[in-house]
């Protein structure tokens, strides 16, 4: 028996939405998690109410304030709360205010930052600068301004009609960029064509269609390839489908894999995801994928015993079902030879890591009975996507959490050998809240070793670094786009200051604190309604 175990959930990080036949295999013995075991709701993915309402019957002063609230947030909001901020009809300047220059990784004091329409018109020394006419002015005194930031890996068109309660929920919090890593293609494209029109308001999106897996495919809507010449046909084919990435997963045949890889190059598309069980980080690094998710095959990578896990793990991909490899293995066989050479090569390679600390971090801090310890966020997560969470068996939320010191540890190291990260969360993973658990995140990424400045650039300059994009967006200069958040505190000296939100400037567009509290207020009444 290997030390490992293997579990038909999305390679031993990713929610798999299980099938009937599912089963959890354990070193004693098997145990059922398919969908006949869970809730109806979860067996036919039910669209979400798109209805905004308030109870007909008020039983409190505590609930008729809310209503009160509600109703006036939604006032503030203007005509449309659903549609993206539009930019504003006069200059809108922010005075007195420290900006933080994420490159430098320093704040510079009483600033006055002007915003023309969709961008950034001037940057200037507070004394000196001077308002335009008729221009909306914020006094920024003791407030702190940062690029708009950005998740890296989310997923948010499962369940169908989720999209309209987590993409509000994400600009609320200030995530005005975001990757979607797997979805059917003409829904998350659609999306993502709307979102961009401005309805639903929502953070820019990047996008990758259905994923790319091997025929012992376990992960649901992936896009199964047999052959190289299916794998060509299918980059070619999601390419003219309008995504902007190509993702692989963890049944890929090796030939397959390189097929994809191959065809990516020439068609000028980058490929992201996984690293699948018969390749190996190193082989994937110098394959150029762009991006790693979630140390998938970079821990094992690091391990002396990596020849034996690959083989478990290929044969758990014939079971189809997902490995989750032993902790207290790879800490007992961690070869720091090995590992350095790895990280040099991504190093070199610039192949860029999302460790989403996040998803290992929560199942592993669960009170008895499987709820976490701060379970207020439910509010808004619809009923069936809760009800999932609450099902998924205790050994395998054990079995992922004890990876979270493991990878801890290698994201501290990857960073010190100057691998570039990126912040992600893989929303909506069990106890994964939109928007909200990117700050976590944050905090994690420090407690792995990295400043605060380093932390905050995962989520604000490395996005377009990776993108393509710093010529817009990523950092406060002149002429980028006005996507900016205005903080209560400094997150150079506690990043935890990201949840400070007193603002967010979308595209020009300036969303106050009643503003956003409104899209918090609209996405909960939306989560309410699921399933009523």
């Amino acid at each position: 028996m290997s030390d490992g175990a293997s579990y038909p959930y999305e390679t031993r990080l990713n929610v798999l939405w299980p099938s009937a036949t599912d089963r959890v295999s354990t070193g004693s013995g098997q145990l059922a998690c398919g969908s006949a075991d869970l809730p109806p709701e979860l067996t036919e993915a039910r669209r979400l109410s798109l209805h905004c309402y308030l109870p007909k019957e008020v039983a409190s002063r505590e609930s008729r304030t809310a209503m009160v609230r509600t109703a006036l947030a939604f006032l503030a909001l203007g005509a449309a709360p659903c549609g993206r901020a539009a930019a504003q009809d006069v200059p809108l300047v922010i005075e007195h205010v420290a900006v933080i220059d994420v490159i430098a990784g320093r704040a510079q004091p009483d600033m006055t930052v002007e915003i023309r329409g969709t961008t950034i018109a001037a940057l200037s020394a507070g004394r000196r600068a001077r308002a335009p006419r008729h221009a909306r002015v914020i006094d920024g005194s003791g407030e702190y301004l940062i690029p708009g930031l950005w998740d890296m890996h989310v997923h948010v068109s499962w369940p169908p009609g989720a999209a309209r309660v987590v993409l509000p929920v994400m600009v609320a919090n200030g995530i005005l960029g975001a990757r979607d890593m797997h979805g059917t293609l003409d829904a998350i494209v659609a999306l993502k064509r709307a979102v961009a029109r401005g309805s639903p308001i929502g953070p820019r999106l990047f996008v990758a269609g259905p994923a790319l897996d091997g025929p012992n495919s376990y992960l649901p809507a992936a896009r199964v390839l047999r052959t190289a010449d299916e794998a060509r046909e299918a980059v070619r084919q999601l390419k003219a489908g309008g995504v902007d990435f190509i993702k692989v997963y963890s049944s890929l045949p090796k030939d397959v894999y390189f097929a994809v890889a191959t065809e990516a190059k020439s068609e000028g598309i980058p490929f992201v995801g996984h690293v699948p069980y018969a390749v190996t980080a190193a082989e994937a690094s110098d394959a150029g994928q762009r991006s790693m998710e979630h140390l998938t095959e970079v821990d094992v990578g690091t391990s002396s015993e990596e020849v034996k896990i690959k083989a478990e793990e290929i044969e758990a991909m014939v079971q189809k079902h997902g490995y989750i490899p032993d902790a207290h293995r790879l800490r007992a066989t961690y070869d720091s030879v090995k590992a350095v050479t790895l990280f040099e090569r991504f190093r070199r390679n610039e192949t860029w890591q999302v460790p989403t600390l996040i998803v290992l971090y929560q199942p592993g801090h669960l009170l008895p009975g499987g709820s976490p310890t701060n379970d207020s966020l439910d509010v808004y997560i619809p009923n069936a996507l809760r009800q999932y969470w609450h099902s998924v068996p205790a050994e395998v939320a054990a079995s992922i959490g004890a990876l979270y010191p493991i990878h801890a540890g290698l994201v501290g190291r990857i960073n010190r050998a100057g691998v570039p990260i990126l912040a992600g969360t893989d929303c909506p993973n069990p106890y994964i809240y939109p928007g909200f658990s990117l700050h976590d995140e944050l905090s994690l990424l420090v407690h792995a070793g990295l400043t605060p400045a380093e932390a905050l650039r995962t989520a604000t300059i490395n996005p377009p670094r990776f993108l393509g994009l710093t010529d817009s967006l990523g950092s406060l200069a002149t002429g980028k786009v006005a996507d900016l958040v205005l903080l209560d505190g400094n997150p150079l000296e506690d990043i935890a200051n990201t949840k400070r939100i007193r603002a967010v400037i979308q595209g020009g567009r300036l969303l106050d604190r009643i503003a956003l509290d409104g899209l918090l207020a609209r996405a909960k009444a939306l989560a309410a309604a699921d399933g009523k």
